[in-house]
């Protein structure tokens, strides 16, 4: 397990996690982040990590006004090593859990958890996860395709679609979400192995002839090849529609130019207009030298929600509960009942190197 060291020294193995009151002031907030820094979603880990150190960087080495420790753990991509690296870290004190790329890993670290800590979701969507101890600034699966559907039928109402995802559950519970926002019966489905290195082109060969639009979910590595694959199979006839990740920062710059002109729906964009967005963008290019991903976002609004969360002092978990609305990078959002966001979706097309916002979906 690596650690990563921000504001003061590394996490001390003493005390206990869960969801009682934090420590005394002048005791750190102790927060635990599970990531992916090997396998498929490294690169995506790397984005994760970088925010969470800005965040506290930029702010003092402190949440809620107390000193902070991190320790970033690497479940590599692999849920019964995220239980693991989730024991240890609730066996050395840690406060809080966040992190979480793969929705697999993410649903072993909550079943570890078991309430005794709370756990906050950076980016896994499974529809599945949740309780009264899980918080998520990212989205859920359905979520996220059912405003992908929404915009298609309102711009393709009356042609025929078809739908290809990775065969995990991300991949099918945003197909399910997407099926369910468009509403005009059954879709045919492509679905392909996950993890592997299979070669896309047959799959896009079952396309049916008369479809004019493509719904893609796939993400890191796979997000990639598909990219490369779809631009090589070269049917003009038929328009793609991607998912966030199949047009986040970390695809686009290993495809460049294959990408021109997709057209995509996810939460955010570096090219979102207002004050916040402008300073979080400026903050990470001074970082990194380039855009930051929508996991970096995510990534980023994970720390703000513990930082509002930890000033309001008392069990952590509470506070989480109590926080309501955030303003931020991505626009104004908040939690509902269930901890999971509420917010805008905006439709971007990749254009000389920017995902520029095309149109705004609102919560439905």
């Amino acid at each position: 397990m690596r650690v990563a060291v921000l504001g003061l020294v590394a996490l001390m193995v003493a005390g206990c996690g869960g969801s009682v009151p934090l420590a005394a002031e002048d005791e750190p907030v102790r927060v635990g982040a599970i990531i992916s820094q090997t396998g498929v979603y490294a690169t995506l880990g790397d984005d994760m990590e970088t925010a969470m150190q800005l965040y506290l960087d930029d702010h003092g080495g402190l949440l809620g006004g107390r000193p902070a420790r991190l320790v970033v753990a690497d479940d590599a991509s692999s849920p019964e090593i995220g239980a693991e690296q989730a024991r240890k870290l609730i066996d050395g004190g840690a406060d809080v859990l966040t992190g979480l790329i793969a929705s697999p890993v993410a649903v072993s670290v909550v079943k570890e958890a078991a309430g005794d800590i709370p756990v906050v979701i950076a980016n896994a969507g499974a529809d599945q996860l949740g309780g009264p101890g899980v918080f998520r600034v990212s989205y859920t699966n359905r979520a996220h395709g059912y405003a992908a559907g929404r915009y298609a039928a309102e711009h393709y109402a009356g042609q025929d679609v078809a739908l290809m995802a990775s065969d995990y559950s991300a991949g099918v519970e945003t197909l399910d979400g997407f099926a369910e926002g468009y509403g005009a019966g059954p879709l045919k489905r492509i679905l392909t192995p996950f993890g592997g290195q299979a070669d896309l082109e047959p799959y896009l060969a079952r396309i049916p002839r008369g479809a004019r639009l493509l719904y893609a979910f796939y993400a890191g590595g796979e997000a990639i090849a598909f990219v490369k694959a779809f631009k090589r199979f070269g049917d003009a006839r038929i328009k793609l529609l991607a998912c966030q990740n199949l047009a986040d920062e970390d695809v686009l710059r290993a495809v460049g130019r294959d990408a021109e002109g997709m057209v995509s729906v996810g939460l955010w964009s570096p090219a979102l207009e207002n004050p916040d967005n402008a300073a979080f963008v400026a903050r990470w290019r001074a970082r990194t030298g380039r855009n930051p991903s929508a996991v970096a976002l995510q990534s980023w609004d994970a720390m703000r929600l513990v930082d509002r969360a930890a000033a309001a002092g008392g069990d952590l978990t509470r506070a989480l509960a109590g926080v309501g609305e955030l303003d931020g990078p991505r626009g104004p959002f908040k939690l509902d009942a269930a901890h999971d966001p509420v917010q805008n979706w905006y439709v971007r097309q990749y254009q000389n190197g920017v995902n520029r916002i095309i149109a705004t979906i609102p919560p439905p």
